[in-house]
């Protein structure tokens, strides 16, 4: 019985119903040690004991260093289904559990995903329930995966729920439900204590519910440590405490008092028990045999209360016993320990044996040793094929600590910070490559390690310093390693440029310059993309952009990283078309490979292509889907970075309220607030508000990212605001930065805005033909928000004219658009003029389209329903279960009212 609880245990019932409706859930329940996580883990358990699946595990201090130890232990009830899921994602899972090398670049959330399809496939057949307990202490590698897959339970009849303390080692539970435990109050305390004790003096019972602070097993132990006159109030109870100490130090410090009156040799055996940690009877015996103990040594300790026996395995009470255990023992009995569990460990014959055997060598370990450096970097390699990199960072960092050479130790420091970066720990491996550039003289390694410090600082958002530092240590390999120095320098360009430094990016291309002497590599497309880049930083459009076109020729059809630079390329061209070819292509290559990583990046961009393409459900579809990889995978750069994107469709329709909170949260350095500010300013614009549109444009314009070609697309509506205000000066001035980059990009679109400007900065009666060249423009663009906002600025002037029949043609033409795009205050302002005429307005009821009734996940699953995909390959593609698939094709059939998947075909788009 677990008194106390009762709201949390009615919280976890109902949580089961659910899931076992249909309704996937994952729940941390969290508090200090001893407050009753377990209990309530073992309660859940015996609620879902004939209703579902179990699979269980409490994870170790011993095993945080294990690549996915405690992944392989829960799954391995149903492993053998593992060769049933796709064949990515088997692969993955059966590299993690060292069966198999991991695919070059494998992303490390494939596992997760891996994960999520197998927990989703057993649940078909029954309800799954997974408890992960001390889930502090999981190994990196199966704690992303586990939280991967726990972020993304929608309709599956899978429950995970972990059980974590407090104060240990960090556990990201972003976007999972929390359950804290409090301690209990005096009533419910004294009750669980009369439960296990008995009767007490009330003066007793008051110190013992006093000293234990609420927290249920230091109120047991504390309880056992009475002697029958310290019950009876006869002696005084718990002398040897303070009231300075905690309830946790005080509940450890009595385990520590209740081992110490052991008999040596037990107390032996219990350091080698809690220095084994994982509780293999077996190999502690063995063990301790070793150090003279034996088997009949184990009574005292079962006595005592203070482990158990199950089976083949020795079971401490709690997990604060083995903590005494250990800490109370000297060092040199721990190290004793370590090596002979080492020595028991050296005839495994597999690598989780050899693996653990190198742990505890390490453990037992103190000062340089090289031999065992090189068996800590054998098995981070190992790990590196696992898949499991966190792990891996760990074995290179603790390799590198064992070595006395400085430039060894400083490339074991870099192969650990290479690991953590691409394991998601950048702050991590920031820190481990300045340690390792402070040893090296090497320019290549120094310059590998650059590389990484500055990955951190781009992510923290210091774009500037980020390609500052890669390029000088570009310019000092780039005789040595020309082919290395060139990918710098085209990472360091992007960052630069992002940051507006021109200064870094001349330098970039200068030493671009001197990696360009024959040799055995392609030059490819990359020197000539630089120094258009510093051409057109420093306001060399025509140049930089002619440049920019010239060299992306050269480089072939782009995959690869190759299409992240083409991309850029594209969105500086403003060449719509091309972007959307390569954001689709961008798109479907991380699909097929399963990049989960760079996904949320092409997500990103293709957003914001189909936002100014006029594809608002498809850029909602796609702004859905990033958030919920951003959440699942930690990228709360990409995510900050997003809702800038949003923030402008959100203006364009009219959501003042969502717009404003999307530009504040917006992130992501320059980008993301060059495209919160665009979006306030047009929200201001289409409200008749000309000054706020000014003053938010004015401060993106002089901000930080003024450079940005978001500034530059916004530079028009700042330009009609200033006229509506009578301020033709300061908005030509603004006018000629913008012309000259749209005539060198040469878009339509862009030409039509040129004209719409030339026409409002022109008297009136010079203003017509300019209107007229930028509808024909705007007939071969690609942006139809602008080409309805020229349409409109058209209809006006025709108005004040006195023209009005060729008014209305314009202003009907503007509200169409409008109407399709849902531009609520676009097209009220269109009316506006229509109705100031005498011409009927168009209506402003939206008649939904069919795919405008759906979610934007289910308008996902429809289309590629649509193409002939199965559940399972739409699962694959969107990162999601065959189960989840099949539900939101469910709710989609209803709301579309078909009755099969073949009439989702009129509903297909190939770019999907």
């Amino acid at each position: 019985m677990i008194l106390g609880r009762d709201l949390e245990k009615a919280h976890l019932a109902g949580m089961l119903d659910a899931v076992v409706q249909g309704r996937g859930a994952a729940l941390v329940v969290r508090g200090e040690a001893g407050i009753g996580k377990s209990a309530l883990l073992t309660h859940m358990a015996e609620l879902a004991a004939d209703v579902a699946c179990q699979l269980r595990v409490t994870a170790t201090e011993a095993e945080t260093d294990l690549p996915f130890a405690g992944l392989h232990a829960l799954l391995h009830p149903v492993r053998e289904r593992v060769d049933s899921l796709p064949e990515p994602q088997a692969d993955a899972l059966h590299a993690a559990f060292g069966l198999r090398a991991a695919a070059e670049g494998r992303d490390r959330f494939l596992v997760g995903l891996a994960v999520l399809t197998l927990l989703a496939e057993v649940a078909e057949e029954r309800p799954v329930v997974c408890l992960v307990d001390d889930a502090q202490w999981l190994d990196q590698s199966s704690a992303d995966a586990l939280l991967f897959a726990a972020r993304r339970l929608q309709a599956e009849r899978v429950m995970v729920l972990f059980g974590m303390r407090d104060g240990d080692r960090p556990f990201p539970t972003a976007g999972i439900a929390e359950l804290p435990l409090h301690a209990l109050d005096e009533t419910q305390s004294a009750a669980l204590l009369a439960e296990h004790c008995g009767e007490l003096a009330p003066a007793v019972r008051d110190r013992v519910v006093a000293e234990s602070g609420g927290n249920p097993l230091t109120l047991i132990e504390l309880s056992r440590m009475l002697g029958p006159d310290q019950r009876a109030g006869k002696l005084p109870p718990l002398g040897l405490y303070t009231e300075a100490s905690s309830p946790l130090g005080r509940l450890e410090s009595a385990f520590q008092k209740r081992i110490g009156v052991l008999p040596k040799r037990s107390r032996t055996l219990l350091t080698v028990a809690a220095a084994e940690g994982t509780g293999d009877l077996g190999l502690i015996m063995s063990a301790a045999t070793a150090l003279g103990v034996g088997v009949t040594d184990l009574e005292p300790v079962e006595h005592a209360g203070l482990v158990r026996i199950d089976g083949g395995l020795l079971v401490f009470r709690h997990p604060l016993v083995k903590a005494a255990a250990y800490r109370g023992a000297t060092l040199s009995w721990r190290q004793d320990a370590h090596r002979v569990l080492a020595d028991v460990l050296a005839s495994s014959g597999d690598e989780d044996g050899e693996d653990r055997r190198t742990q505890h060598l390490a453990a037992a370990t103190t000062g340089i040793d090289e031999n065992l450096g090189r068996l800590l970097e054998r098995a981070a390699d190992r790990a590196t094929r696992r898949g499991a990199l966190a792990v891996a960072a760990t074995g290179y960092e603790r390799a590198a600590q064992l070595t006395g050479n400085r430039e060894l130790r400083a490339r074991r420091l870099a192969l650990a910070a290479e690991k953590a970066a691409e394991g998601g720990q950048l702050s991590r491996a920031g820190g481990l490559a300045e340690r390792g550039e402070r040893l090296t003289t090497a320019p290549e390694a120094k310059a590998e390690l650059v590389s990484v410090r500055a990955a951190r600082e781009f992510e923290l958002g210091d774009a500037e310093s980020a390609g500052r530092i890669m390029v000088e240590a570009a310019a000092a390999i780039v005789t040595v390693a020309p082919a290395k120095a060139r990918e710098m320098l085209g990472v360091a360009t992007t960052r630069s440029y992002l940051a507006g430094d021109l200064e870094t990016v001349r330098r970039a291309a200068r030493v671009m310059t001197a990696t360009t002497a024959p040799g055995p590599e392609a030059i490819g497309y990359l020197p000539g993309w630089v120094r258009g880049c510093a051409l057109l930083l420093s306001g060399d459009h025509l140049g930089g952009l002619r440049m920019m076109r010239s060299a992306m020729r050269t480089g072939g059809k782009p995959v690869g990283a190759t299409i992240s630079y083409a991309l850029f390329n594209a969105i500086l061209l403003g060449d719509d078309r091309e972007a959307e070819v390569l954001a689709d292509e961008y798109v479907r290559q991380c699909r097929d490979t399963g990049q989960i990583s760079e996904l949320t990046h092409a997500l990103q961009i293709r957003t914001q292509i189909r936002i100014l393409t006029g594809r608002h459900a498809e850029a909602k579809a796609d702004g859905a889907e990033l958030l919920h990889l951003s959440e699942a995978t930690g990228h709360t750069r990409r995510a900050g970075h997003l809702r800038g994107i949003l923030a402008l469709l959100s203006a364009i329709e009219g959501k003042d309220a969502e717009c404003e909170s999307l530009a504040r949260h917006a992130s992501a350095g320059a980008a993301g607030a060059s495209w919160g500010g665009y979006a306030l300013g047009l929200l201001a614009l289409g409200r008749g508000d000309h000054r706020s549109t000014v003053r938010h444009l004015n401060d993106l314009l002089s901000g930080r990212g003024g450079h940005t070609v978001v500034a530059k697309y916004a530079i028009p509506s700042l330009v009609e605001a200033l006229v509506r205000l009578g301020r033709p000066d300061p908005a030509a001035g603004h006018f000629a930065r913008f012309r000259d980059w749209a005539e060198a990009s040469d878009q339509p679109w862009a030409l039509g805005l040129v004209h719409r400007c030339i026409a409002m900065l022109s008297p009136a009666a010079k203003a017509e033909p300019h209107y007229l060249t930028a509808l024909e423009h705007h007939d071969r663009g690609t942006r139809p928000f602008d080409q309805a906002h020229t349409l409109l600025l058209c209809g006006e002037w025709l108005r004040r004219a006195r023209r009005r029949s060729e008014a209305a043609k314009r202003l009907r033409a503007a509200a169409d658009i409008f109407h399709r795009l849902g531009a609520s205050p676009w097209l009220k302002r269109a009316n506006h003029e229509l109705a100031a005429i005498g011409a009927r307005p168009r209506s402003t009821t939206q008649k939904a389209g069919a795919l405008d009734l759906l979610t934007a996940q289910e308008s996902q699953v429809v289309r590629l329903a649509a193409t002939g995909a199965s559940n399972r390959e739409i699962a694959a593609q969107l990162f999601l279960s065959p189960r989840t698939v099949g539900y939101h094709l469910y709710n989609a059939f209803r709301k579309l009212g078909v009755g099969s998947r073949t009439e989702l075909a009129r509903y297909g788009s190939p770019d999907s």
